[in-house]
C-alpha cells in the first residue's frame, strides 16, 4: 500500500490523538482560530484555578507524578477556601455568570 504525504499525515494525527498526545485535530487553515476559542473558554475560568492547574502540570513536568499528585490536597484546600470558588457556587445558584477575581 502507499500512501500520500496528506494521508500519511492524517493516519500519524489521528494515532496522536487516539493515544491522547492531541485533543483535537484540525483542517489546515482552522488551527488558530480554534485554538483561540479554546483560549476564549479558558480565560473565561477562574484565575485561580488556571493558576493550579498551571502549576500542578509544572511540578509533574519537573517532578514526575508522585510529586504532582502529592500536591493535589495543598491545592484542592487553596482553591477550595477561595472566593473565586464561593464566587462559582453562587453564580450557579443564581443562574447567572461568574465573576471571578483571582482571590
Amino acid at each position: 500500500m502507499t500512501l500520500t504525504s496528506a494521508a500519511l499525515v492524517s493516519w500519524r494525527a489521528q494515532r496522536a490523538r487516539e493515544i491522547g498526545l492531541v485533543q483535537e485535530i484540525m483542517p489546515a487553515g482552522q488551527q488558530v482560530a480554534r485554538a483561540m476559542e479554546i483560549a476564549g473558554i479558558i480565560a473565561r475560568n477562574a484565575p485561580l484555578g488556571i493558576q493550579v492547574t498551571k502549576e500542578a502540570a509544572a511540578t509533574y513536568t519537573e517532578q514526575g507524578e508522585a510529586a504532582a499528585i502529592a500536591c493535589i490536597p495543598a491545592i484542592r484546600d487553596r482553591v477550595l477556601k477561595s472566593a473565586d470558588a464561593r464566587e462559582g457556587i453562587q453564580s450557579f445558584i443564581e443562574r447567572r455568570p461568574a465573576v471571578f477575581q483571582g482571590r
